[in-house]
């Protein structure tokens, strides 16, 4: 424990030195992203399906829609790492003409196939056949998938479009989207911003109402950070319902696949369980996803920081308030309201670094042409402070992580877990059916891509509901004096992902939800 406070405490220190040189290099302004014109932008997945399978319109017109709508957008904010608009068009007029001979009717693909020629976008970790696969490290340069994962499968076969895979962190291992391939996405809101990662390239594009349904994983947060930073919805499932094979880095390791997600990002709430009803199509656990919920019968529970010796930074004011705001609406309709003690939450760093120490990796600086060759990531730090590293600081911060077991003693790991597994049951016991927990989903509403790197502390925020397994939503709820969205995260017990999406809804229809990035 020590070693781990004393590197927070340094990534503190230098974030505390480089970010006044970061803010005046970045005092000009860049362009922002062109307005929204097109109103068919801004109706939900949920509704565009739903017009679709009706012959309210075509589902070309939406495909060529969107397409425009990327073309227009890409440019400012270096989301997109490949596309298939051409082969997208062809899809949506195969769907249409299907539609218009009778072979599918509309009751059929409401219940077989409910994203019927909708279009979506997918991170780029996720397989898609025919399409780059070189989750943005150098030493697969070039890759593409020769097969759909799992996921992308699923989808498919619900009847989406794929539209273009997009950026990431270098093997999603940061809380940043940008690698050394295909450079650094930025933020809808403030292009001198991060849009988070590592499913950045995705929150980019879904915040710039440029995607209506969009795809990424999450390890400790890389659905969420960005759903924040983009004032979007991104929700983590309960563990082990959405199959993961395909992604890339492969998880086979047992505990890694428990805390690993993949799940959808969007703008409308309503797109939630729509999206949720989908992926989870395989899946032996039932989410009662339709099931109705009063949010006015919850019981809510919250903390708005998490403290720990030299830990998890305190979360901006506007981000406090944001859940205090929220914890007030609760009380205002008669919602019980409890803040919860800090013992819950302040061993989250040591939580997670354990289970890193029980964790079997991939080399993740291995090259695939070249598995034999050995990678020293102690040399690979010193090249890269000299700029020669064809690997990024990010990824060789977690290699050295993972050499060094998280900085956890292997006699304390046996500690941590029963730890981890008693307050997994007690909050699984404590929210049951009808309880949900708010909390910071970061520490900022965004962060300068060069000094995210020292914030790698405020993941912890998000990474509690991955190592207990639970479903998480981040909700967006609006924008600060500064024109930045802010929100929280919300989390249920394991399967209850339809509390998470009760709350969306609720605050959506109160608060407002996404905010057009040039309405600010």
């Amino acid at each position: 424990m020590f070693m781990t406070n004393l590197l927070i405490w340094i990534a503190h220190t230098l974030h505390f030195f480089f970010r006044p040189f970061i803010m005046i290099m970045n005092l000009r302004k860049r362009p922002r992203i062109p307005p929204i014109k097109n109103p068919l932008l801004k109706i939900s997945a949920t509704e565009l399906t739903r017009m679709i399978r009706n012959r309210e319109i075509s589902s070309q017109t939406i495909v060529e829609v969107y397409i425009q709508r990327i073309q227009e957008v890409n440019p400012y904010l270096n989301a997109v790492i490949e596309d298939r608009f051409e082969a997208a068009i062809n899809d949506a007029k195969n769907c249409d003409e299907k539609l218009k001979s009778g072979e599918v009717t509309a009751a059929y693909l409401e219940k077989e196939k409910p994203l019927f020629g909708l279009p979506i976008t997918v991170k780029e970790s996720c397989s898609v056949a025919g399409m780059s696969f070189t989750v943005g490290t150098v030493p697969r340069r070039g890759m593409k998938a020769t097969e759909d994962g799992e996921a992308v499968q699923i989808l498919k076969n619900a009847g989406a479009i794929i539209l273009c895979v997009t950026n990431v962190s270098e093997m999603c291992m940061a809380p940043h989207a940008g690698n050394y391939l295909f450079g650094s996405t930025r933020n809808p809101y403030d292009t001198r911003m991060s849009p988070g990662g590592s499913s950045g390239g995705e929150g980019a594009l879904i915040g710039a109402g440029a995607s209506i349904l969009g795809f990424g994983s999450d390890l400790a947060g890389s659905l969420r950070i960005p759903g924040l930073f983009n004032g979007i919805f991104g929700h983590k499932p309960s563990s082990g319902v959405v199959p993961h094979e395909g992604h890339m880095p492969c998880m086979k390791d047992k505990t890694m696949q428990t805390i690993f997600s993949i799940g959808p990002m969007t703008r409308y709430a309503e797109d939630l369980p729509l999206a949720m009803k989908v992926l989870s199509v395989r899946s032996k656990v039932p989410l009662t996803l339709d099931k109705q919920v009063n949010v006015k019968s919850l019981r809510v529970f919250y903390v708005n920081r998490f403290e720990s010796f030299c830990g998890v930074r305190e979360p901006t004011p506007d981000l406090i308030e944001t859940i205090n705001e929220a914890i007030r609406y609760f009380e205002e309709i008669g919602v019980t309201t409890r803040k919860l003690p800090q013992e819950w939450v302040r061993d989250t760093t040591s939580l997670y670094a354990a289970m890193t120490r029980e964790m079997v990796h991939e080399e993740p600086l291995a090259d695939p042409h070249n598995p034999e060759k050995d990678v020293h990531p102690k040399l690979e730090i010193l090249k890269g402070l000299l700029g020669l590293s064809k690997f990024t600081m990010d990824l060789i911060r977690f290699r050295l992580l993972i050499l060094a077991h998280g900085f956890i003693p292997f006699s304390t790991v046996e500690r941590f877990r029963n730890i981890r597994l008693q307050i997994s049951r007690n909050v699984n016991e404590l929210l049951g059916e009808d309880g949900v927990f708010i909390c910071p989903t970061f520490s900022q509403t965004t962060s300068y891509p060069g000094l995210i790197f020292f914030q790698l502390d405020s993941c912890m925020y998000t990474a509690f509901a991955n190592i207990m397994l639970l479903p998480s939503t981040h909700i967006p709820m609006g924008l600060n004096s500064a024109g930045l969205p802010v929100g929280f995260q919300v989390i249920a017990a394991k399967n209850q992902d339809h509390l998470c999406f009760a709350v969306a809804r609720e605050f959506e229809k109160i608060f407002g939800g996404w905010v057009d990035p040039n309405a600010k």
